[in-house]
């Protein structure tokens, strides 16, 4: 509260009445705000980070582009919130796939931010206090960091702000029909990402305590206005993959990172599992339990374990849950993917937005503390920011995810610094208790607490930017990057992972052998990159190397049907076919779905001349997965072998419809062709 009759009382109400009287402070706010975050935009437009997306932004990028393609259904549930890349369907097909041009579209939603922010605080603060949060918000370098980036933080800020101003705007106007817009918006943004549905119980907490009449129906409208916001998304879920998904099938492995026996709080991948080659953690779950998952039934086996994990462990588990909890409220901004410590040591407009969280959280924690005993006024706000935070904490902590409560957090902390500071700095005798309680929120939220060491940043930023060159085709420069990534942790087998993969990619098959060696020197016992090291050695025929690969895999995990399968392949190409049949039948036992299996067996007993069961096996392929190809080319091919020629035909017929640039087959099917037409079944294709 103000201190009555101060110098600093009477200036602020001064302020208060020019800004009332004068509306020019909004375009000027907006401008300002949008070129600050301009400069920085225009000095990293060439920034690796922002022109080749990966990981998260990859996903976004390419679900656009098959928007922009015609391919509004997917071929599965969504994995990520689906309103992003539809946004940036839209903006690239009206603009072009301009990346600047959506950064730029993203700033401006970002300098509304700021507006909003400005409106918000003159309705529910004072205009003084509003100008300051919104100045505030505008110097945050951290949330001009992500808007600049491929990620949907900026759209679901912009969401929520403009619901909290909507019913602050419209507290005066009682009854149901307000909850419309404001179910649109919520459920609008639980569509970029879903864990704001947890506001939902603020605003049904709200709607009891504020509304006077009809409070039920508010509850109603608003929730029936969520859900069919929603609807659109469960729909297309359930017509991609009969699946009941309500949004996004993500949150059971996003719980499980946040609460394992691994998890440190913050995001790492699962063990085991390569997100590059697996970036919906689905094949690690399969080859785990032998068969093929809906969305909904990998994201409850994560749930499961991370639940299993939790009940076995609860005092483990409780100690993880208030180190997130800490490491939430934290000064220290945590890397996922890119790190804004070291972009803001690369650009110096980064630097010039000062503020930071941890002026945010100590500001804004003394600002709701003093306003506590006004909690009406402002629950909605208090909500917000709890409920927000609650979401995150469950799931694991990263800075991008927590900038969507810093505008409210700039409400508070502009409080404290305007009508708060003043009466503890003038009264400070009799404010022991706050300053003490100030003393400790800026000691457990300092930077340095949870801080990752330097290394470690710089050894993931290194490894991200060798993935983003290698997606370029530049692989030597992917090669040097990786390379620096291994002198600074030469001990960890990711390193050398990376560094096979981005061979791999390269052709250079040999080199990745080597890096796959490596690691597996470090550590022999990754089920993964046994299998990806017997690929490798199978696919330059290194044939003994690649059956103790597979063999290795299968010990460390005996569910990998793909090793199976692939030792099964390679006993083929070493003419040990009854081995292959083997473990093609094994596969088969452990997974009576997987049609490649069914292919190769069929193709293996043809080797020793089994025909009749060869047919057979073939057949029960096609009638399982008539859209795979293969089956019908090995299927054409013992045909021949029995001279039935017409059968033949027909099966190549329908493999080249499938495969229509499958110039030996094209060949092959000619002959059958010749054949038949010349009524000889001597013909030799």
């Amino acid at each position: 509260m103000p201190v009555q009759g101060s110098s600093a009382a009477s200036f602020l109400q001064k302020l208060d009445l020019a800004l009332t009287a004068n509306s020019r402070w909004l375009p000027v706010l907006f401008i300002s705000s949008f070129l600050l975050k301009l400069v920085y935009v225009i000095q990293s437009s060439e920034a690796l980070y922002v022109t080749v997306p990966i990981m998260d932004s990859e996903y976004y990028y390419n679900m656009a582009m098959d928007i922009l393609k015609g391919e509004y259904i997917r071929g599965d549930a969504f994995f990520m919130g689906p309103l992003y890349p539809y946004v940036l369907a839209l903006v690239f097909g009206v603009f072009g796939k301009s990346i600047m041009i959506l950064r730029i579209i993203q700033i401006l939603g970002g300098s509304l931010v700021v507006v909003l922010t400005y409106v918000m605080g003159r309705r529910v603060f004072r205009p003084s206090v509003a100008l300051l949060a919104s100045v505030m918000l505008a110097l945050y370098g951290t949330i001009t960091f992500y808007e600049g980036q491929l990620l949907m933080m900026w759209l679901g800020t912009l969401l929520n702000m403009t619901m909290l101003y909507v019913l602050y705007r419209m507290r005066d106007k009682p009854g149901p029909r307000k909850y419309v817009l404001v179910g649109i918006l919520l459920g609008l943004s639980a569509l970029a990402r879903a864990n704001i549905l947890m506001f939902l119980v603020v605003l049904f907490v709200w709607i009891i305590i504020d509304e006077k009449k009809k409070r039920w129906r508010c509850v109603s409208v608003l929730a029936a206005t969520v859900v069919m916001t929603i609807l659109p998304a469960t729909v297309h879920n359930y017509v991609a993959s009969r699946d009941l998904v309500a949004i996004t099938a993500n949150g059971g492995v996003n719980f499980y990172i946040g609460n394992s026996e691994e998890a440190t709080g913050i995001f790492y991948p699962p063990k085991g599992i390569n997100l590059v080659t697996d970036d919906a953690v689905k094949k690690h779950v399969e080859r785990l339990l032998g068969r093929e998952l809906s969305a909904s039934e990998l994201s409850r086996y994560w749930y499961q374990e991370a639940f299993d994990f939790i009940r076995n462990n609860p005092r483990q588990a409780l100690i993880l849950l208030l180190k997130k909890t800490a490491l939430y409220f934290n000064a220290y901004e945590v890397p996922q993917i890119e790190s804004y410590q070291m972009a803001r040591e690369r650009f110096g407009t980064l630097r010039m937005l000062f503020v930071n969280f941890w002026m945010l959280v100590v500001l804004g924690s003394m600002g709701m503390l003093y306003l506590i005993r006004d909690w009406r006024k402002h629950f909605l706000l208090y909500g917000y920011i709890l409920s927000f935070s609650l979401s995150i904490i469950l799931f694991f902590v990263t800075s991008r995810y927590r900038v969507q409560i810093a505008p409210v957090l700039c409400l508070f902390a502009a409080h404290a610094l305007l009508c708060v500071l003043p009466s503890v700095v003038a009264n400070l005798r009799r404010q022991l208790l706050p300053v003490v309680a100030v003393i400790i929120i800026v000691v457990a939220t300092r930077p340095s607490l949870f801080a990752l060491p330097g290394e470690d940043v710089r050894w993931r930023e290194l490894t991200h930017e060798a993935r983003r060159w290698s997606t370029l085709g530049n692989h030597v420069k992917a090669i040097e990057t990786i390379d620096q990534a291994i002198n600074i942790h030469p001990g960890y087998p990711d390193s050398y992972i990376q560094r096979a993969i981005i061979y791999k990619e390269g052709g250079n098959l040999f080199k990745a052998i080597e890096s796959f060696s490596r690691a597996l020197d470090i550590n022999p016992d990754i089920a993964t990159v046994q299998y990806d090291y017997g690929q490798a050695l199978r696919q330059v025929r290194m044939y003994e190397p690649a059956v103790e690969a597979y063999r290795a895999a299968i010990r460390l995990n005996p569910r990998m049907l793909e090793a199976y399968n692939n030792l099964g392949i390679t006993y083929v190409e070493l003419g040990d076919y009854e081995n292959a049949i083997k473990y093609f039948a094994k596969v088969i036992e452990m997974n009576p779905k997987y049609t490649k299996a069914y292919n190769n067996l069929g193709a293996s007993y043809a080797k020793i001349d089994e025909t009749d069961r060869a047919i057979e096996i073939l057949r029960a392929a096609i009638d399982m997965d008539p859209q795979y190809a293969n089956t019908y080319k090995n299927l054409g091919m013992v045909y021949v072998t029995t001279s039935q020629i017409r059968d033949a035909l027909g099966a190549m017929q329908k493999y080249l419809a499938l495969e229509p640039d499958d110039r030996a087959a094209q060949d092959v099917y000619q002959k059958l062709k010749f054949a038949l037409e010349s009524d000889t079944l001597q013909a030799d294709p």
